[in-house]
């Protein structure tokens, strides 16, 4: 089973992500977690190896320098590859950290024609479940306590509060739309332990599995004590 998530930035999803995954082992599911930044790992993805000597940090800053549509086709390959990726798992659960919805709503906002974003999008391999997490921009902002980019600010260099709470306010709303118009499961929790809580409901029922597992009672143990 192939879950895509993805939501705004500073949404929480690498903690839930964690979270899964400890709950999916306890639960005796193999699992494994597929994201479009793992190109930097050479042994996963090794034709992105022409990225060779480039960091995570110095990419953010390029992509948000890049014009469009180049841009969308460069994030719609970074997106495509974890995709095919994911489908050719042979994992019980395997969970696609951030899809295509969040760069999609970006770059339409940005005059990208929407015509090459949903050709993008409709080519990309499929997946059985996508959850989005929402979250408001002022508590991402919280979240991520400064450490923002120039990309999840509306490509502002400088990166100020206001670019990032307007950007992620405009790229919210498209995004909530396509939720309500697909029919993607959204997750919201005040806490880390209620969205993981939210999640495990959701995928319990299709993967077979409880919510939370029962601990075994031991042999010498009556049942109910």
């Amino acid at each position: 089973m192939i879950v895509a998530m993805d939501g705004p930035d500073g949404a929480g999803k690498s903690t839930q992500v964690k979270r899964l995954a400890s709950w999916s082992r306890s639960q005796g599911l193999s699992f494994r977690v597929v994201g479009k930044w793992q190109v930097f790992e050479e042994a996963q993805v090794p034709q992105a190896r022409f990225l060779r000597g480039s960091t995570l940090d110095e990419l953010r800053v390029c992509i948000a320098e890049m014009p469009n549509p180049a841009r969308m086709l460069f994030l719609g390959w970074l997106n495509t590859l974890a995709a095919e990726r994911a489908r050719a798992a042979e994992e019980d659960l395997v969970v696609l950290d951030g899809y295509w919805i969040k760069h999609a709503a970006t770059e339409l906002l940005a005059g990208c024609p929407e015509k090459l974003v949903d050709a993008i999008v409709e080519a990309m391999a499929p997946v059985d479940t996508v959850v989005f997490f929402d979250v408001t921009p002022q508590e991402a902002l919280r979240r991520k306590k400064g450490d923002i980019t120039p990309y999840e600010c509306g490509r502002d260099p400088r990166c100020r509060p206001e670019s990032f709470l307007s950007h992620q306010t405009a790229v919210r709303d498209v995004m909530l739309d396509w939720a309500d118009r697909r029919g993607w499961d959204v997750v919201r929790g005040n806490t880390a332990e209620a969205a993981a809580q939210q999640m495990r409901k959701l995928l319990a029922p299709k993967l077979g599995v409880e919510v939370n597992p029962r601990r075994p009672v031991a042999a010498d143990t009556p049942a109910g004590h």
